[in-house]
């Protein structure tokens, strides 16, 4: 016998040994006398039976589970027996083994779930039941491995702790060591293995997700472990076969369920699809395609042309968002663009990666696409959680505001001197095992070795990276891809050269990149290339000796030696290019950049962005007051007291004289008197804390650093200001001095900063006070002092100060500073203060080219130019003016004159100029926003078209290019002003101006009197006067080449030059000219016909033969090579006079000349391509804001759980095991420590954290990163050894099962209620059938129901007779109207809100006014009065007589004249009524009565409804499990003896009948026993008595179940064809009928006889019986189903629809049979196939004789 399992640590001590020697004997028989236990391995035997000995006993169930053990496990098991390991724990460790592998042979949970629904997915409620009780099933088997797992995980509890004890002391000692070094401890987080790291996030996740009581639902969704990258990667490669992304737990190798699985392949597919491989390819493909050539753009020129809103758009924001009329772009480049549409449709450039969704034409904004662009250039690794660690803790600083790719190798340890170290000598190196980089230059690794488990990584790195070995760079670099050594998988297959296959494509790359490229060490990162060109060898981080000395800056106190620093100054000069600012103008500018391509670093010093004019205003408006600046002495600033601090007595500028002396580090030579040095320490004393270098540990560490908060410099020097802090208010005023305000010169980007975001989007605090500090030591580089030098020169009174103090006071003369100081100034104000943005190339030559027409350079700020927003965002008028009037001066800086310039030299025709070309050669006319239609091409259009033209028609510049005039003119006024004009100036028109220029004086156009004659070539008969003609001649000279772009000096070199291949002159238009694109956007054949025609006929005009006529004498003559005549030499002489303008002042020529020199472009190609890649791998301002708001935003939205939840959530980490109150203790205590010296970088100008959201935190919690970190602080954590990582994975397996199945069973739930729900509101038979004693055949509800619905229509069936053909006449019909008007409530909408306690419609008095569908109308309802109580009884008691006929039915016991036994009257008694007595008034007969009911009162409805309710599994009252049991009980709810309930059950069953689903009528409610209707008695008639024979009627009787049969296999099968698909028939052989029912079982139907001519008479007088007419109609339905119900599969409605009729002839055959016995039906028919004839009469009979006594009691009560 089994005997129950009790645990080992809970078993009760027996009362004596000799109980407990009985019970251990009992055991070990129980155990040796099974077979289960024999088949077991020794190993378990041993295990089972040393259980046993303890008084455990085993059930069967265990020992079957434990047969599933393997031999390799039974090793294992003899293993863990040698250990001397628990018994227990070992059998915990088995079965859980044997239950895997039993689930891998056992029938899967889907499969079980399939196996479920099998035919039970046509009832809701049956399938809800069924799940239910499976799950019950999978929690007894989630409850049994659960407690296994607790088993375990119990007996590796004091190992963890051991454990955890001994990484918490070492953890001590390695702190102690460092601060020992003065090396900063660092977070205990930062040095996490990244495996555990993710253990613990993950935990944490999991717990916020399932169990915290925090509402996550507005946090971060993205922080499962599974939508990193590199899971989406597995996934796209290997779909269904990838291991990683399917594992239950991260690096599990147990797949998640199949929902779960199908959860992340859905977010794969959604959410991340534009990381795909093919996307990415995708990208690289298209990318350097202009936004404006995409499909959604060209699509809408080809739609709207002109009046398309997005293709004309200046910027790709603009297109997207259709505000192309808003921010159009230049006529000309709309020209270039529509060249481009008409050689490139229908589609365009086709780009997939940006689209807005998968495969969708709209593109994604701008910023979606800068950001997937950021993914296929960078990846998302700074989207990790390291990096998410790495912002908490560092701010700005931190890799991912840094790197624009993944940092990799940063450690010190990994450079090459200290690899060789190791590889050289091992464990007996002196560097690479150092506790420091300091150590380890210094060569102390084994006096000042690094903690015994960092020394483990840093082996396990070196072997790991074996291939970095010079031998092996030798194999690449000697033999390349064809090298064995270096593509080995490990070194010893290296040293063999013998390996099947070479490591994997990127392994290899990775190692290529390598090879071939430089080993970039720490300072040469571009902010220490700053340093260095900022503060040469003041420098504070650049000089410093290691990388944590750079960051901190402090290179001053720890500097590398002098060979190292110069080493270092020698590349910084050769790479000044690196700087940050050459980055932004090469982000800004591309190829146009002037600053990042220069050959002279000197000449751009000052195009940081936030040196423009703007930002140095905005620094002085908020840090001057501030810090009250201005009013102190020179020897107060900071970079003073840095030199007090560092250098003390040695000091060069604290101890000057004058600040000129500091300034020039003189200090030595020209000290102050001892007086005033004593007075500078005094106050240095006080404000030690102002030095840079205290700042600078503020900006990067806040409260975590160690100095700045110091009581005393003394404190700080100790580095114990935590042990001895200064007071809060001390505190709080250093930290108001140090922080950075402004809302734009200390933003991340330009952009930020004119938007005034610097609080949103600040620049590092370190890079804050660089600025802060160029600010200070630049204040004579405000605009005010350059205002003063501009105004007064060497007179000025500001700019010429030797002090801030003396500018501000104006004492300049008395206060000046040094000579040299003052030649520098003077340089800066005339060449170096270029650095408005307004000031670079592509805005002078915007200028030079439109002039104040611009869109660009009007603009307000950058940000606002580079979408041509000028005329929607202007600058000030004043503002417009200052940089109109420096345009004047410096057009000569544009890149078509630095062109010029760099081709022709001196000879050049466009730089040499005193005045823009463009502002000689364009009739200022045509200037301006109404000049567009004086233009030469628009007078051309109207003197050829004449009112049909299509340009000079257009309301504007825009339409008029579009060549759409026609459909969009101006006012007929402005058309009207515009011909006027024309009529004056038409000879203009470029058809004019080249008749002038090809036949001079001979010309048939130009010179005519009226533009009828010119169109006539009538100019010598119709001629102009003579003075006329002069002032033509004039502008033709001046401005007849401005006509069109291709005719100036630059196009006809270029066609000199080039002939046919030409790139320029052959383009289609000014834009494609520019940029040398010709051969890609062409001119038509006939247009370049016209030029080449035009540059032979005025090839002199180009600038070589120009240059050679302004060289006079010195010129060679190619100019007239030609030998023209006189006449022509004077036109050539006169025309080169008119536009090479007025040359500028040698001394001009001069200083453009060195100006070009300096910042032209590097002449090597080569440079410029290194510089361009290099570029191209950093992180531009903008992308670095897009970062930050990124980790803004996932910081804020991290996920949180309750501080109250804590203990739990600690347990998740700790294998369920609890934490100690201690353990708990300090975690609370380490989080609320780190939150004191939390710090934001986001503040407002008070110092309050900026926050995105903000949030009313009710109760106290705490984020991911603060659990995580606490954790760590505290070395709670222990790293999961392989069986508590598999636990794990069990029991998330276990978790998401769980959610899986409870899914189900709530969405089988609804559908059970939704089913309940519609049953409720089904209308049941009797709500349409139900008669009382007396009623006519019309007096049904259904006819209630049809007068309703028709209550005037002639043909309604309610005025029929009962054929149902002939109408009742008027009479009758008003007669059956009041009828139905007084019982309006019997219509089965009245008896269905009756039934479900709805709406008391049933209640009125009166038949209210309905709607077409029967229903009352709202208004009819008002104040309707209510009928009297006793008519509401007895409308209640026909309701009810109706839903339940057995409360009328007369008790089975009753005998004659005890008709009042029915149910209804048990109920009245029970309540208290009187109806029981029926006027009574024996008080013998009311005695008998009432102890009658008393003895039987579980015979009423309500027990019959849960005896019912239970025989069908439903619940008669959901809120009480109990109430089904109610018939089972006596009144005072005590079960009765189980007799008794037999025989109660048997009553219910007499009353009921058969109520089973299977025999319910199709759609009906369970059929009830066959009534009989009121008539008289027919004399019983013995079996067998012949009868008259009649008509035979084929009736149907059930019989027995036949074992499943397959079709032909029984004699009585017959061929032929069979009616219903799939064999639902299986056979059909005279009166016998055999069918198949879903089970694969058969049942047998046999046709019975038909009732003589006695029974006919009696049939036609007594009604059919209940579900005739139900069967009639499902027996035609079995041959002619109906069309199915939308959604539901035909084959399946069918086979439902065949088997419902089935049962309904089932249950008709047993009344019928009954009926035909009463009534005189002789014979039985011949038995089924297997049934004798004497057996088959029997129990016919049978049926029959009980059919007619519970016929004979109901006869008997209805007489």
């Amino acid at each position: 016998a089994t005997v129950s399992v009790l645990n080992w640590r809970q078993r009760r001590q027996s009362n004596t040994m000799k109980e407990e020697m009985k019970a251990d004997a009992r055991g070990r028989r129980n155990l040796k006398g099974n077979n289960l236990f024999e088949n077991l391995g020794d190993p378990i035997k041993d295990i089972l039976l040393a259980l046993a000995n303890e008084g455990k006993e085993v059930e069967d169930k265990t020992l079957e589970l434990l047969s599933h053990v393997t031999v390799k496990q039974l090793a294992k098991i003899y293993e863990m027996l040698a250990q001397g390991e628990d018994p227990e724990t070992i059998l915990a460790w088995i079965k859980r083994r044997a239950r895997k592998n039993k689930a891998a042979a056992d029938l899967g949970l889907d499969d079980k779930k399939k196996m479920i629904q099998t035919g039970a997915d046509r009832d809701p409620i049956a399938f809800y039941k069924e799940l239910e009780a499976e799950t019950l099933k999978m929690e007894e088997e989630w409850a049994e491995m659960e407690e296994e797992r607790a088993q375990l995980r119990a007996a590796k509890a004091k190992q963890r702790e051991k454990e955890r004890k001994q990484r918490d002391d070492k953890a001590k000692e390695v702190e102690a060591a460092l601060r020992a070094e003065g090396i900063e401890v660092r977070a205990v987080v930062d040095n996490y293995d990244a495996k555990d790291r993710n253990s613990v996030n993950n935990a944490f996740e999991r717990f916020a997700n399932r169990q915290s009581e925090f509402d996550n639902t507005e946090k971060d969704q993205d922080g499962e472990w599974w939508k990193k990258d590199k899971y989406r990667r597995d996934w796209e490669r290997n779909k269904s076969k990838g291991k990683k992304w399917q594992a239950v737990v991260e690096g599990a190798r147990e797949k998640a369920t199949p929902t779960e699985l199908a959860v992340r392949e859905e977010f794969y597919k959604g959410n991340d699809w534009w990381k795909a491989s093919k996307y990415k390819q995708d990208w690289e493909d298209t990318r350097e395609a202009e936004w404006w050539k995409e499909e959604p753009y060209i699509k809408d020129w080809q739609q709207f042309k002109g009046e398309g809103e997005r293709w004309k758009a200046a910027t790709e924001a603009a297109g997207l968002e259709e505000e192309g009329n808003k921010y159009p772009c230049s006529p000309e480049e709309q020209a270039r663009r529509q060249d481009w549409y008409k050689a490139n449709g229908p589609r365009g450039v086709v780009k997939q990666w940006n689209a807005a969704t998968e495969g969708d034409m709209e593109k994604c904004s701008v910023e979606e696409k800068a950001e997937r662009e950021e993914f296929y250039r960078n990846g998302d690794w700074w989207r990790t959680d390291d990096s998410r660690v790495d912002f908490k803790h560092r701010g700005m600083d931190c890799d991912a505001l840094t790197y624009a790719q993944a940092p990799v190798d940063q450690e010190w340890w990994k450079g090459g001197s200290y690899r060789e170290d190791f590889w050289a000598k091992g464990p007996a190196g002196a560097k690479w095992n150092a506790i420091s980089e300091l150590a380890g230059i210094e060569g102390l690794g084994q006096q000042k070795p690094a903690a015994d488990r960092e020394q483990e990584k840093r082996v396990a790195w070196y072997k790991a990276n074996w291939w970095r070995k010079p031998e092996y760079k030798e194999d690449f670099v000697k033999n390349g891809k064809n090298g064995k050594e270096w593509k080995a998988p490990t070194e010893k297959d290296a040293q063999s050269r013998n390996y099947r296959e070479p490591v994997g494509a990127a392994e290899r790359r990775k190692r290529e990149a390598f090879y071939t490229q430089p080993e970039e060490e720490w300072w040469m990162l571009p902010k220490y290339v700053e340093d260095f060109h900022t503060r040469g060898e003041d420098g504070r981080h650049w000089t410093a000796k290691t990388r944590a000395a750079g960051e901190a800056g402090k290179g001053i106190e720890q500097p590398a030696d002098r060979p190292e620093q110069e080493r270092r100054a020698a590349w910084y000069a050769a790479n000044w290019w690196r700087q940050p600012k050459f980055l932004d103008d090469f982000t800004k500018n591309g190829k146009s950049g002037m600053a990042w391509q220069s050959a002279d670093p000197a000449a751009i010093a000052d195009k940081d962005w936030w040196k423009q004019p703007e930002f140095i205003v905005n620094w002085i408006g908020t840090m001057r007051p501030k810090r009250q600046m201005g009013n102190e002495e020179w020897w107060q600033q900071p970079h003073v007291i840095e030199d007090y601090i560092i250098r003390g007595p040695g000091g060069r500028k604290w101890l000057a004289r004058d600040e000129r002396s500091g300034r020039e580090k003189r200090a030595q030579e020209a000290p102050a008197d001892e007086h005033t040095q004593l007075a500078r320490q005094e106050w240095y004393g006080s404000n030690w804390w102002k030095a840079p270098k205290y700042q600078l540990e503020w900006a990067q560490k806040g409260r975590k650093g160690n100095a700045w908060f110091a009581a005393s410099k003394d404190v700080a020097d100790q580095f114990l200001a935590d042990q001895q802090p200064a007071d809060d208010e001390e505190i709080a005023a250093r930290q108001h001095w140090y922080r950075p305000i402004g809302s734009m010169w200390r933003a991340v980007s330009e952009e930020n900063g004119f938007e005034k975001k610097a609080q949103e989007f600040p620049c590092t605090k370190t890079e804050a006070i660089v600025r802060d500090e160029w600010y200070r030591n630049n204040w004579w580089k405000a605009p005010e002092y350059a205002q003063d030098w501009e105004k007064h020169g060497a007179a000025g009174q500001g700019w010429l100060a030797g002090s801030e103090i003396s500018a501000k006071q104006g004492a300049g003369q008395e206060d000046p500073c040094g000579p040299e100081e003052k030649q520098m100034r003077d340089e800066w104000y005339r060449n170096a203060r270029d650095n408005e943005w307004w000031k670079e190339p592509q805005f002078i030559e915007d200028w030079t080219m439109n002039g104040a027409d611009a869109v660009r350079w009007t603009a307000d700020g950058r940000p606002n130019a580079v979408k041509n927003g000028g005329k929607n965002h202007p600058a000030l008028p004043e503002e417009k003016a200052h940089r109109e009037a420096w345009y004047t001066q410096n057009w000569w800086k544009s890149p078509s004159a630095m062109q010029d310039w760099k081709k022709h030299a001196e000879d050049g025709s466009v730089w040499t100029r005193n005045s823009a070309p463009d502002a000689d050669n364009v009739d200022p006319e045509t200037k301006g926003s109404e000049g567009w239609w004086k233009k030469p091409e628009v007078i051309g259009d109207w003197f050829r078209f004449g009112p049909e033209g299509k340009q000079w028609t257009a309301k504007d510049e825009s339409v008029a290019a579009a060549g759409r005039g026609n459909k969009d003119p101006a006012e007929a006024d402005e058309l009207a002003a515009r011909e006027a004009w024309f009529k004056q100036n038409w000879w203009k028109a470029p058809q004019c101006s080249e008749d002038w220029a090809a036949k001079g004086q001979e010309g048939d156009k130009w010179c005519a009197a009226g533009s009828e004659a010119a169109l006539d070539s009538e100019a010598q008969a119709n001629p102009c006067s003579g003075d006329e003609k002069l002032a033509r001649e004039q502008w033709y000279r001046r401005f007849g080449d401005g006509d069109a772009w291709w005719k100036k000096p630059e196009y006809i070199e270029d066609w000199e030059n080039f002939k046919d291949k030409g790139r320029r002159w052959t383009a289609g238009n000014s834009a494609a000219a520019q940029a040398n694109n010709g051969h890609m956007v062409s001119a038509s054949g006939p247009e370049k016909g016209k030029r080449d025609t035009w540059y032979k006929e005025n090839w002199w005009k180009s600038p070589v033969y120009s240059n050679d006529w302004a060289k006079g004498a010195q010129g060679e003559g190619k100019w007239k090579k030609d030998k023209p005549n006189e006449v022509e030499q004077k036109k050539r002489a006169d025309w080169y006079a008119e536009n090479r303008g007025q040359p500028a002042a040698p001394e001009e020529l001069k200083g453009r000349d060195e100006w070009y020199k300096k910042h032209c472009p590097e002449a090597s190609n080569g440079q410029l391509a290194a510089r361009e890649e290099f570029f191209k791998n950093q992180l531009p301002d903008d992308q670095k804001a897009i970062r930050m708001q990124w980790l803004r935003q996932r910081q804020e939205k991290e996920k949180r759980i309750l501080v109250e939840e804590l203990p739990d959530a600690l347990a998740a980490i700790n294998q369920g095991q609890a934490p100690t109150n201690k353990q708990v203790a300090a975690i609370v205590a380490a989080m609320e420590a780190a939150r004191k010296k939390e710090a934001s970088d986001f503040t407002d100008d008070d110092g309050k954290a900026l926050k995105l959201t903000e949030e009313d935190e009710e109760e106290p919690s705490l984020t991911q990163n603060e659990f995580l970190e606490a954790v760590a602080a505290t070395n709670f954590f222990v790293a999961h050894d392989e069986d508590e990582q598999e636990m794990l994975g069990e029991e998330e397996k276990q978790q998401q099962q769980k959610e899986e199945q409870t899914r189900k069973v709530e969405e089988a739930a609804y559908l059970a209620m939704d089913a309940e729900e519609q049953k409720k509101h089904e209308v049941q038979a009797w709500q349409r059938t139900h008669k009382e004693a007396g009623d006519e055949w019309w007096q049904t509800p259904e006819m209630v129901e049809d007068f309703q619905l028709h209550p005037e229509e002639i043909d309604a069936k309610w005025r029929k007779e009962e054929n149902g053909e002939t109408a009742v006449g008027p009479e009758e019909a008003q007669r059956r109207r009041d009828w139905f008007m007084e019982n309006f409530w019997k219509a089965p909408k009245f008896s269905t809100e009756w039934k479900n306690d709805g709406e008391e419609w049933w209640k009125l008095q009166d038949c209210p006014e309905l709607d077409e569908d029967g229903i009352p109308e709202d208004d009819a309802l008002e104040d309707a009065p209510e009928a009297d109580d006793g008519e509401l009884a007895r409308r209640e008691e026909w309701y009810k007589n109706g839903k339940y006929p057995e409360r009328t039915r007369v008790d089975p016991t009753a005998t004659a004249g005890d008709s009042w036994k029915t149910p209804a009257m048990v109920e009245d008694y029970n309540n208290g009524g009187d109806a029981w007595k029926n006027g009574i008034t024996d008080p013998n007969e009311l005695a008998a009565r009432e102890a009658w009911l008393k003895e039987n009162n579980w015979k009423s409805p309500a027990m019959i409804d849960a005896w019912k309710a239970q025989q069908l599994g439903q619940s008669v009252d959901p809120t009480n499990e109990e109430a089904n049991d109610a018939w089972k009980k006596n009144e005072d709810g005590v079960p009765v003896t189980r007799a008794e309930q037999a025989a109660r059950d048997d009553w219910m069953r007499q009353m009921c009948g058969d109520i089973r689903p299977e025999a319910q009528a199709w759609g009906g409610a369970a059929a009830p026993p066959a009534p009989v209707a009121p008539a008289p008695a027919q004399p019983h008639q013995p079996w067998g008595s012949a009868k008259e024979s009649a008509p035979v009627a084929l009736t149907y009787a059930p019989v027995q179940q036949q074992q499943k049969e397959t079709w032909g296999s029984t004699p009585q099968q017959v061929s032929g064809q069979n009616p219903y698909p799939k064999d639902a028939q299986l056979v059909h052989s005279g009166h016998t009928t055999v069918y198949r029912n879903a089970d694969g079982s058969t049942r047998t139907v046999q046709a019975q006889g038909a009732p003589g001519a006695q029974g006919a008479a009696a049939q036609a007088a007594i009604p059919a019986a209940p579900g005739q007419d139900a069967w009639a109609l499902q027996h035609k339905a079995a041959t002619a189903v109906p069309a199915a119900p939308l959604g539901v599969d035909q084959d399946a409605w069918n086979k439902q629809h065949r088997e419902v009729a089935q049962a309904a002839l089932q249950q008709q055959a047993a009344q019928q049979d009954a009926w035909n016995k009463q009534h005189g039906v002789e014979a039985a028919g011949p038995p089924p196939p297997g049934v004798t004839q004497d057996a088959w009469n029997k129990q016919h009979r049978e049926v029959a004789q009980a059919a007619l006594q519970q016929q004979a009691a109901q006869q008997d009560a209805w007489n």
